[in-house]
């Protein structure tokens, strides 16, 4: 799929979140005597899962020192595992550990308050994101252990100009409207993942 092809590795590649990888940074750049507790929020392809892993990449944790989490497969005995593996350190330079949760909000109740307690007690080395797309799946008591980013889609200008990246870039052929880019956005919606992994089969159909 294209949008794994191009999905952008560092924080310098992210489309349209600007504002949201500069408030990353500043706190991944702060002396921390605990861990990391992040939470993305936005609609879908807006970029969660993406930024996720630019944060480790920031923060220096390699490919093999991230441990990612379906939330639906995930119950009180695998949040158990991870909560006794948290003062493990990585493998990679820094010691550190990237611990990702997809689509939070589907973990269950007692899931939920075993989460309480794992965020509790986390170990400067560590890292912790969850993504979902629901703003209020939790207890207040544990969506105040987050530190909450609250993402929206990219503008059109800026999904535009990576479509057109990419198109040059695979070969695509190229509608002779110079504004075909902005079109399919306006016309197909702010999904960037949808879009990139579609745009092959939309240049070639003449949209």
């Amino acid at each position: 799929m294209l949008a794994e092809k191009y999905r952008p590795t560092t924080f310098d590649e992210v489309v349209g979140q600007n504002r949201i990888v500069a408030q990353m940074k500043w706190y991944l750049d702060q002396p921390n005597a605990s861990g990391h507790a992040f939470l993305l929020t936005g609609p879908s392809g807006s970029g969660k899962t993406t930024l996720a892993y630019c944060a480790g990449q920031y923060w220096g944790i390699d490919d093999f020192d991230i441990v990612k989490v379906e939330s639906a497969e995930c119950d009180v005995s695998r949040l158990r595992e991870l909560y006794e593996h948290l003062p493990y350190y990585g493998v990679g330079g820094k010691g550190r550990k990237l611990y990702m949760l997809d689509e939070i909000h589907t973990l269950t109740g007692r899931a939920s308050d075993r989460l309480l307690s794992l965020l509790e007690s986390l170990p400067k080395h560590v890292l912790f994101i969850g993504t979902t797309t629901e703003e209020n799946w939790a207890s207040p008591v544990l969506l105040s252990r987050f530190v909450r980013f609250d993402l929206s889609k990219p503008r059109s200008k800026d999904i535009a100009a990576h479509l057109e990246s990419i198109a040059a870039r695979e070969g695509l052929p190229l509608p002779e409207d110079g504004a075909w880019a902005e079109k399919l956005v306006k016309y197909h919606g702010l999904n960037l993942r949808d879009l990139v992994n579609q745009l092959p089969v939309r240049l070639m159909n003449g949209e």
